[in-house]
């Protein structure tokens, strides 16, 4: 049996999606109808997570749609490379389009190429609540930084529909396009031309590595599309279970578009945007937290740094009468870490360099690096960089006026002659998320006690005998998620925490073999975590995400963060366990749910726009 939805209104207007049990023949059914025997994603285990999503039916559909897209740019030990506007993206794409249709969504694409999937009909005065990330990689990328956050989406949905909740306001599942900037060098790319942040025009010009521009791209990706089609017809398996029907409208639904626009009053149709995203580091495992809630993002920066030296022999040349730039660049670098330490919840990093003439035996003339500062509060990454200028320029800083962040000097600290020019390049204040949608989503997702429902399957609700939605049985152990009330405070610091982050660690792996050698018990824990803290953790994020740019365009924006169980990201390291994953999918329903439900009854969560 499957699945068929049909969508319909009432008598209001309201949208409403009807559920029929439908027979197939059994060459028909879905991975999931055979979840006790089929294959898993080779990130989640063969066996403890099979057998996980063979007994939970969330877990299952979960593994099922991340093994769908598993083949999709796919380099083995090398990572997943999904790119913009590339043959990765035209099947990710085209399969959003399909899964969405296939459940009664409307699927467009906007003006700047991100595509949302719609179940109702939202608009300035109807608006709804959205929800979605990105499923682009950087090179050699992890399988959950974005497509975790869509494809969690996408269950949490069904558990809703299939637990007998009817939406009354319009539900977006978006997928943004391009989130990591990998082939043009720019960040949050679809988030950042919705918006306006980044002009049309900027964006068009944008060219990667083989002097491609974007509007290039846009043109010839029609036939990427085509080339989806002749992959379905072989039997590919992200597409395997979808007709000619089915592929034909996913993809119409799964074009570029015609150029690069913002589409502010497009945005006026989300009322909340709620980002499900592992999380790029390893506080919640610290925690012992499987879910958490954001609360800001932290101001950053990037800062060139020159060292201006003198070419020469690398024999003949004297150690003590060198002026060697590459010297003072790694007393620099040595420098930023020590400033960085020293600091409260910072971080500073020199990623690139170039060094002139670069030759093995020439004394270098020029180096060139580029700094990296970010921290919990502006003031801290603006002392950094203070410092390390008046490091540069052999002072106590008093030459760079506290201003913040450009300076330049000579034989500074021991640079023996270099001369060396800091220069701010770009600066972002911290983008704080919306308070009233982040004490909302703290509501949502923390745990309420061990009520089950009369049939003993367990349920989310709340202690005072609200609203109970049945979510399915998981061998005893129970999801559970209050409903929206009063603000609480997002200060969570109690005792229990800190003994739940020591189980955690100790049961943390730290390279891929030896996660799938040595898992938890698939059931045991699964809830556990939650029976620790009476709220979830809300903590800041030094990495950004297209949340964020709506955060800054003054959207209410809030995010959830799933647990990274080696903290790793942007590499093949980062995991999140099966059993996290699937508490992701229940806290990311249980706020959908009750958001969408204060959506309809007028509530309009106030954003917080950056300061930038």
């Amino acid at each position: 049996m499957i699945s068929v939805y049909s969508k319909d209104t009432d008598a209001t207007g309201a949208a409403l999606l009807t559920r029929t049990q439908v027979r197939v023949p059994n060459a028909m059914l879905s991975r999931f109808e055979r979840s006790a025997t089929m294959e898993m994603p080779d990130f989640w285990d063969q066996e403890t997570d099979a057998s996980l999503a063979a007994r939970d039916e969330v877990a299952g559909r979960l593994a099922q749609l991340f093994r769908q897209i598993d083949g999709i740019g796919n380099h083995g030990a090398e990572g997943y490379s999904r790119f913009a506007w590339s043959d990765e993206e035209a099947a990710l794409r085209v399969w959003f389009a399909a899964q969405m249709q296939r459940r009664g969504f409307r699927v467009e694409v906007d003006a700047a190429g991100n595509q949302w999937a719609w179940f109702g009909e939202p608009s300035a005065e109807n608006p709804g609540v959205t929800v979605g990330s990105h499923m682009d990689s950087v090179p050699g990328g992890g399988a959950f930084d974005g497509p975790l956050g869509v494809l969690s989406a996408i269950v949490a949905f069904d558990v809703l529909r299939e637990g007998g909740w009817t939406p009354r306001c319009p539900i977006g599942i978006v997928s943004f396009h391009d989130e990591e900037g990998a082939r043009f060098a720019v960040a949050c790319f679809g988030s950042r031309v919705l918006t306006g942040i980044l002009p049309a025009d900027r964006a068009l010009a944008r060219t990667d590595a083989d002097v491609i521009s974007v509007r290039e791209a846009l043109d010839g990706f029609a036939a990427k599309l085509e080339r989806v089609r002749e992959t379905q017809k072989a039997g590919s398996d992200c597409l395997s279970e979808f007709n000619e029907a089915e592929i034909d409208t996913a993809l119409a639904d799964s074009h570029a578009p015609e150029g690069q626009a913002a589409d502010l009053e497009y945005l006026k149709c989300s009322a909340a945007h709620i980002e499900l995203h592992i999380e790029q580091g390893c506080m919640q495992s610290d925690l012992g937290a499987p879910v958490a809630v954001a609360d800001a993002i932290w101001p950053h920066g990037r800062w060139r740094v020159d060292f201006e030296g003198e070419p020469n022999h690398a024999g003949s040349t004297p150690l003590d009468r060198r002026h060697d730039a590459m010297l003072a660049f790694a007393r620099f670098v040595q420098r930023v870490r020590e400033e960085a330490a020293a600091a409260p919840d910072a971080r500073a990093t020199v990623g690139r360099v170039e060094v002139e003439p670069n030759g093995v035996n020439v004394i270098a003339a020029h180096v060139t690096c580029w700094l990296d500062c970010r921290a919990a509060e502006a003031q801290a990454v603006a002392d950094i960089v203070n410092r390390l200028g008046a490091w540069l320029a052999g002072s106590d800083g008093s030459g760079l006026e506290g201003s913040a962040l450009d300076g330049t000097g000579s034989d500074g600290n021991g640079l023996e002659g270099v001369t060396a020019t800091l220069t701010r390049e770009s600066w972002t204040e911290a983008t704080v998320f919306s308070p009233e949608l982040r004490d909302a989503l703290v509501q949502a997702v923390s745990a309420r006690g061990d009520d089950t429902t009369s049939d003993g399957a367990k349920s989310y609700g709340t202690e005072s005998g609200g609203e109970q939605l049945t979510l399915g049985q998981s061998d005893g152990v129970e999801f559970r998620v209050g409903q929206l009330g009063d603000a609480q405070s997002s200060a969570v610091r109690n005792s229990d925490v800190q003994s739940a982050a020591e189980q955690s660690r100790e049961k943390k792996s730290t390279n891929s073999s030896a996660m799938h050698s040595a898992k938890e018990p698939a059931l045991a824990n699964l809830a556990a975590p939650h029976r620790t803290t009476e709220l979830a953790p809300v903590i800041g994020t030094a990495a950004g995400h297209d949340a964020g740019i709506l955060a800054e365009s003054g959207c209410a924006a809030g995010m959830l963060f799933v647990r990274n169980e080696t903290g790793a990201s942007h590499t093949p390291r980062e995991y999140a366990t099966l059993v996290d994953a699937t508490q992701g999918v229940y806290a990311y329903a249980a706020a959908i749910r009750d958001c969408a439900d204060r959506v309809a009854a007028g509530w309009r969560p106030r954003p917080v726009q950056s300061e930038r």
